[in-house]
């Protein structure tokens, strides 16, 4: 975690701009900035204002992406976050999208910080059921306003649609010969979506999740974020819990014996309580989640690097494709 020191330029910087933008001198941290942990992609800090707007006047999280990434992801999620705020879902409402990189470094946002811990901290018996029953009532909600939104934001159908996917795989099989069999098979493979498709999450797992007081309090990180068949987004969150979480809770006491396979169940089970769940590609959508898994592995992502969970992840490819992939060593193993 940062100290106060550490923020201290970032903090000076994001207060001369909120000051200007909210035409308030006076504005001034009612907390310090400070680093929360997690987010692969982007750094989030959290902090609060004083002698700010209502809306303004609670804790606050600052999610500033990489310069690379350029205004886009900031649009994107802030805009997919305010429509699903607007529907009663529960995810943290942007207030403010800065896409002038100077500011900041990057381009990014300042949101609501939603209460509570992460889903994992809630009773056992309760996640699956939590999760399940949370993911199907995204399942439920009309894509159209947020289509709407997102248009009027300039953001192309191809880039929240899964095609935009899969050509991002084969792209990157062409500079991956070692992974091209798996992706050729997801090519010849790919089913139709159905008529009726989903706002889907695309990372829906439980420490992506808030819980307080028995509830989710709020759906984190929406970078995934696709309208696909929802068969996409459950398959996503089954590979997520019965491989990754499974290795990764195996050192953690509390979860050492858990059957990761039964909770999984168990939320599939939540999930078609809410709403019906059309299974048959179910297999198809975990195959495409390992190949990406493995290569995002090879690209540096620590994780998916677990020779565990490589060695599950290359198991069920092989079990469910006939395919047998060889992952190469790491390329930062080899300059070792």
């Amino acid at each position: 975690m940062d100290t106060i020191q550490d923020t201290a330029p970032l903090s000076d910087k994001l207060i001369a701009y909120l000051r200007a933008e909210l035409a308030n001198p006076a504005l001034a941290f009612a907390s310090p900035l400070t680093r929360l942990q997690g987010g692969y992609e982007t750094a989030t800090y959290r902090f609060q204002l004083d002698s700010a707007p209502d809306e303004l006047s609670g804790p606050l999280v600052l999610r500033l992406y990489p310069q690379f990434y350029g205004p886009h992801n900031a649009i994107w999620e802030s805009t997919v976050q305010n429509v699903l705020a607007g529907q009663g879902y529960p995810v943290a409402r942007a207030y403010l999208v800065c896409t002038d990189m100077s500011v900041l470094g990057g381009a990014f946002y300042i949101m609501d910080c939603l209460p509570g811990q992460p889903l994992v901290a809630a009773p056992l018996e309760r996640v699956p059921e939590l999760l399940g029953q949370t993911h199907a009532e995204l399942h439920d909600i009309d894509p159209a306003p947020l289509v709407e939104a997102l248009h009027e934001q300039g953001i192309a159908e191809r880039d929240y649609r899964l095609t935009s996917r899969f050509d991002g795989l084969r792209y990157r099989a062409d500079r991956l010969p070692w992974i091209a069999p798996g992706v050729d098979w997801l090519l010849q493979n790919r089913p139709p979506e159905p008529d009726r498709l989903s706002v889907c999450h695309g990372d829906f797992h439980p420490a992506n999740l808030l819980y307080a007081d028995g509830r989710v309090t709020g759906v984190l990180d929406w970078p995934g974020f696709a309208i696909a068949d929802p068969a996409f987004d459950v398959a996503n969150s089954l590979m997520l819990i019965t491989v990754p979480v499974r290795h990764m809770a195996a050192s953690m006491p509390a979860f050492a014996s858990v059957d990761w396979d039964g909770v999984a169940d168990l939320y599939l089970v939540a999930y078609r309580a809410h709403r019906p769940l059309d299974e048959t590609n179910l297999e198809y959508y975990r195959v495409r989640r390992c190949i990406l898994a493995l290569m995002e592995g090879y690209s540096g992502q620590q994780v998916w690097q677990h020779p565990g969970i490589v060695s599950d992840l290359l198991a069920y490819v092989l079990n469910i494709t006939g395919v047998r992939i060889s992952v190469p060593p790491h390329p930062s193993a080899t300059e070792a």
